[in-house]
């Protein structure tokens, strides 16, 4: 009995899990392959407007990628439109009163080419602007991303502990009241 428990609490996880990284995909993978957008709507630079701020670039650098920023944001904005009509779709399967994986994997097989047209563009644009900056400027982007990268692995696992701590819990005890 407590073994079927278990697998059964396991499986439920696994869908749980399943359900959380369809989501961050569909709702953030946008974000991540066309840059954050902040307050304000800044982002989509190498690192983000943020990290390029930090890096101290010449008036000559900041020319060159003022150069090449309209093509980026030009063929983002045509994506756009159909890239939120997509995020609805998935909006709505997550919403709907019964789960349709057929439709679930049908909408994110017809969303995944746009993903991948738009991660190309963002890589495209990233690896102009990489061009630009000196090796010194390289170095502090990738010691970012490292730090980054690693407070995002705790997080991560912060947020596994207390969903697990969370469902360990009796009902009605829910530290959240």
């Amino acid at each position: 009995m407590y073994s079927s428990i278990k697998a059964s609490r396991i499986g439920a996880m696994g869908l749980l899990a399943g359900v959380l990284a369809l989501i961050a995909l569909v709702g953030v993978g946008g974000v991540y392959a066309f840059g954050h957008r902040g307050p304000g709507g800044h982002g989509g630079g190498f690192g983000g407007l943020k990290m390029l701020m930090q890096l101290d670039l010449t008036d000559a650098q900041k020319s060159q990628i003022r150069e090449v920023l309209p093509a980026f944001r030009a063929e983002k904005d045509r994506r756009q439109a159909d890239h939120d009509a997509m995020r609805e779709r998935m909006k709505a399967l997550m919403e709907a009163e019964r789960f349709d994986e057929d439709e679930v994997r049908l909408a994110f097989r017809e969303m995944a080419p746009l993903m991948e047209d738009m991660a190309v563009s963002r890589l495209r644009f990233m690896h102009a602007v990489k061009a630009v900056l000196t090796p010194a400027q390289i170095a502090a982007v990738k010691e970012r991303f490292m730090d980054r990268d690693s407070r995002r692995g705790e997080h991560r696992r912060m947020r596994e502990s207390m969903m697990d701590t969370w469902l360990s819990m009796p009902a009605g005890s829910d530290a959240a009241q």
